[in-house]
């Protein structure tokens, strides 16, 4: 290709042997006009979505739903600033599907380019608290556990999300006392930004991720959770699936990696009946809890999740759970809602090594009674 500060001539053979000069300008606007054109980088979650945006595929989806949610919750909070749920999860304010109850929320776009770290600050003994940092590329870091100061660091862009979790057994005041102590501390403070995305395209393709759901659980079963929450930098990255990684950014963004949460899955259900289940406690490192959603993967109830901190267990030490059998049901969460479909969530906290790998699951102990 010529120079663009050249003139360029065309050749003898041009219609009527006439000279076709080029001046620069001609050839900087020719160019500009054949090269495409890229959509500026967005810093909020009200632009992020446009017409010319990028093509969303299955392949990129959960880089650009983890951008998405990076620009919610800087819409939340300012960059390495924590934006806390001073209250358990309120069901009409859920910006991530399958959401839960468990424990009191903290969330943070942290710019990580030229270092960074949390600190937090000391929880009453035996209580849970949890750091979880998600890169952009949705790979999910290890958790941090208890009070100190926890450096943070990415092998994928400039930006961390982070997920923070605190024991739902604190009271309100305490909980809020305890968020008021963490602090970011980060060398950096630029805005995320992201390129637009086609919300067309990215909408056809969230829905063929969900879609695959019930295929993954019927090839996985109680492995279905292995390999879906993972990262590059430490030993999870052994059980990386593609498959599950692309459905786990669909059906449930920012979950887990395997050592520090376990997932069980349920199918839809017709939202009517009663189901029960009973079961030995796993004795996981923290807890187990059941979480019901609607089809579409929110809470509709305030009464959404049932958990062995909170739980009645039976006189042998087992523990029921019901769902949708009423009030006077042991351990009882309602189903119905406005789609008429309701599944859930089983999470295990720090499983137990029964958990992990001997393949002790809750799930299948919920059967439908009437």
């Amino acid at each position: 290709m010529a120079n663009v500060n050249e003139t360029i001539e065309m050749p003898e053979s041009a219609p009527d042997n006439h000279h076709f000069v080029l001046k620069p300008l001609t050839i900087a606007l020719l160019l500009s006009v054949s090269a495409p054109t890229l959509a500026e980088p967005v810093t909020s979650v009200a632009d992020f979505f446009q017409p010319d945006g990028m093509t969303a595929t299955a392949e990129n989806y959960p880089t650009l739903e983890t951008s998405r949610q990076l620009l919610i919750a800087q819409g939340r909070a300012a960059v390495n600033e924590i934006a806390h749920n001073r209250k358990l999860t309120p069901t009409d304010d859920q910006p991530v599907v399958r959401m839960n109850r468990d424990t009191y929320y903290g969330l943070a776009v942290v710019d990580v380019s030229a270092g960074a770290s949390i600190t937090i600050p000391p929880v009453p003994e035996g209580k849970y608290v949890s750091v979880q940092p998600v890169t952009m590329d949705h790979r999910i870091q290890p958790m941090s556990y208890g009070s100190g100061t926890f450096e943070l660091a990415t092998h994928y862009g400039s930006h961390m999300y982070l997920v923070i979790r605190l024991d739902n057994t604190l009271s309100e005041a305490e909980a809020n006392a305890i968020q008021d102590g963490m602090v970011i501390n980060a060398a950096s403070a630029q805005p995320f930004s992201a390129e637009p995305v086609n919300q067309e395209s990215f909408d056809a393709v969230e829905l063929s991720l969900r879609q695959k759901l019930p295929d993954l659980v019927a090839t996985y079963g109680p492995d279905l959770g292995n390999g879906m929450f993972t990262a590059p930098t430490d030993d999870s990255r052994g059980l990386y699936n593609f498959d599950k990684y692309t459905v786990g950014a669909a059906i449930g963004w920012g979950g887990a990696q395997l050592a520090d949460n376990l997932y069980e899955t349920s199918p839809n259900f017709p939202a009517e009946g009663c189901y029960v289940g009973t079961f030995e406690d796993p004795d996981n490192g923290a807890f187990w809890s059941f979480t019901v959603y609607d089809e579409n993967g929110f809470m509709f109830d305030d009464v959404a999740h049932m958990s062995s901190d909170i739980a009645t267990a039976n006189e042998d030490g087992t523990y029921t759970v019901s769902m949708g059998c009423g009030a006077d049901a042991p351990n009882n969460l309602p189903i119905v809602n406005d789609t008429g479909i309701f599944n859930f969530v089983v999470r295990h906290y720090i499983p137990s090594e029964r958990v992990k790998f001997d393949g002790y699951r809750l799930m299948p102990q919920m059967q439908k009674v009437d």
